[in-house]
């Protein structure tokens, strides 16, 4: 039942927000790379990511607003779906507003003439909200990778003095600020794309509160990126070397076995050494097998494996 820290399975939970047209759900389905990319289109939009350039790969759509229709759908990606998928829920603040149509309606007025509710839609928005929020933790908790993304708007609250202004919020209920691993807000400069932690203190460590920060992968899943660098950092290293033994022998171009039999063999030596401890070796294996196993963390070799068996700790 218990695990320790460093072997718990989970993913992470990011809510972006922003104007109309900043680029969030094109930011969301080109995100990561790896595993499938379930999308819950409560806003009928996700034809519009076709033919653009970046989005994931293998991409599974179902539209819908119903609660039922939602929940039975975290449902169904937890049973199909892997660790290290993503699920992109767009968005919130459509379900959010729908939830209240239906709250006001039942309360028997006009949605277009009634903008509060009573404590009893209060508390039946709050109850279905809720089981939104719980569906998507668990899927975080089940080691997928969560995006949602919610509407921005001006919240204002009254009091004696009328009304005042709190100034930007996600458009749903209080308890989002609550599920989010960080609150994201997305802005659009021409073709650049920046995104800034608002609302509250982010938990991912390399993260800090209102620091704006350009739109890409390694903002959002650094632990994707470090592979990529040095990938590229082995394959630069023996061009660099190359040129020292091809040098070095020509004084003693005669000596055919003593020059350019023995010195070249450095070079092929260093891309097929042994990896120097655990973390270069898990590294090399994800570089190489990421693509197959679905993710690039050990929850998804054992979601491939179809297995329980620990993290490996030694090369």
């Amino acid at each position: 039942m218990f695990q320790r820290l460093d072997e718990l399975q989970t993913g992470s939970l990011y809510i972006l927000t922003g104007q109309a047209g900043a680029g969030k759900s094109h930011l969301a389905a080109s995100a990561r790379r790896s595993g499938t990319l379930w999308v819950l289109d409560t806003e009928g939009a996700a034809q519009n990511l076709s033919g653009k350039a970046g989005i994931h790969r293998r991409i599974q759509v179902m539209q819908s607003l119903s609660l039922k229709a939602l929940v039975e759908a975290m449902d169904e990606i937890r049973g199909l779906g892997k660790p290290g998928d993503t699920v992109l829920l767009d968005s919130i603040s459509k379900v959010f507003q729908a939830m209240r149509a239906y709250a006001q309606r039942r309360a028997g007025a006009e949605t277009d003439r009634k903008t509060g509710v009573g404590f009893d839609e209060h508390a039946s928005i709050n109850r279905n909200m809720q089981a939104v929020y719980t569906g998507l933790t668990e899927l975080k908790q089940a080691g997928f990778h969560v995006i949602v993304i919610g509407h921005l708007a001006r919240k204002y609250r009254a009091d004696t003095a009328g009304l005042q202004d709190e100034g930007m919020r996600v458009l749903a209920d209080e308890h989002i600020a609550y599920e989010a691993d960080a609150m994201l807000q997305v802005e659009r400069q021409g073709d650049e794309r920046t995104i800034t932690p608002i609302i509250k203190p982010p938990r991912p460590a390399h993260l800090k509160m209102n620091k704006r920060y350009p739109a890409t992968l390694a903002t959002l899943y650094p632990d994707l990126v470090p592979d990529a660098e040095k990938k590229t950092a082995k394959a630069e290293k023996p061009k660099a070397r190359a040129p020292e033994p091809v040098a070095a022998p020509e004084p003693d171009a005669e000596d055919d076995d003593i020059g350019f039999a023995e010195t070249p063999a450095p070079a092929p030596a260093a891309t097929a050494s042994a990896p120097r401890d655990p973390a270069e070796a898990e590294q090399r294996f994800f570089t190489r097998y990421a693509e197959i196993v679905g993710g690039d963390s050990w929850p998804a070799v054992q979601g491939y494996l179809r297995s329980r068996a620990p993290k490996p700790t030694t090369v």
